[in-house]
């Protein structure tokens, strides 16, 4: 299988193959000790010394891994329009809009229960609906956008980062900010329904980045652990984030 970088009548010369496929080539790759079951701990550590490590720790309700806490200082220092793709229990909305506070906030999750967490007069707008739904992301964007940032904390499957990223990203503002938290659970059984992860898209996407670098225009892509940020003038770079094959 190959990821084309566009969609053209031939293969062009920068191609990925899928050097992993099947189970067992993937844990021969990554090797014994991760290949082993893992369990997660709660996070003990110290409250992060940031802004908005600050507001985390002051909110109820909201699940973050700490080492999350810098990454968002850095990359929403200009947010006015946020996008948040699992509203959960409400808890994040609350934190950014403590931590944001002249921005739109607005939440997006399946479950029609998210609803009562709709709260246009304090500026948190929910809208319920399926991520990879291109149909319903296509009205929040008309409704609320453009969005600055875009936060990723959905449904975790690769299939739904990557559908929502292929068509989100390249209707953020010029030079916003889309992030993707816990890839770390593309890795998992449970969420893997696909073969092709979101770090296997951002492996390409990285192809795509400097083999088309005079025109793409892609401001950066920073990977973190179980976190990655994508930054740019999107528009430039649809055609190219579109036009993987098999995503």
């Amino acid at each position: 299988m190959f990821f084309r970088l566009a969609l053209q009548p031939k293969l062009p010369f920068v191609t990925r193959r899928y050097p992993y496929e099947g189970r067992r080539r993937m844990l021969d790759a990554i090797g014994a000790d991760l290949a082993c079951k893992v369990t997660m701990s709660s996070d003990e550590s110290p409250p992060a010394d940031t802004a908005v490590g600050s507001v985390f720790d002051k909110t109820d309700k909201v699940h973050k891994l700490r080492h999350y806490l810098p990454i968002y200082e850095h990359a929403m220092a200009r947010t006015e329009r946020l996008l948040e793709i699992g509203v959960d229990r409400g808890g994040s909305l609350q934190m950014w809009r403590t931590y944001l506070p002249d921005a739109t906030i607005v939440g997006l999750d399946i479950n029609p229960g998210s609803a009562r967490y709709d709260n246009p007069q304090c500026g948190i707008h929910v809208r319920v609906g399926d991520q990879t739904d291109t149909a319903f992301l296509g009205r929040v964007v008309d409704e609320f956008g453009p969005f600055d940032t875009v936060l990723d904390d959905g449904g975790h499957t690769p299939k739904q980062m990557i559908s929502s990223f292929q068509y989100l990203f390249p209707r953020l503002k010029p030079g916003g900010v889309y992030i993707v938290e816990d890839v770390c659970a593309n890795y998992w059984t449970v969420y893997r329904d696909q073969r092709e992860s979101f770090i296997d898209f951002t492996k390409w996407l990285m192809d795509a980045m400097h083999a088309h670098y005079l025109e793409m225009n892609l401001g950066y892509l920073q990977m973190y652990s179980a976190c990655q940020i994508i930054e740019g003038h999107p528009k430039s770079v649809s055609c190219v984030v579109c036009g993987v094959v098999g995503a």
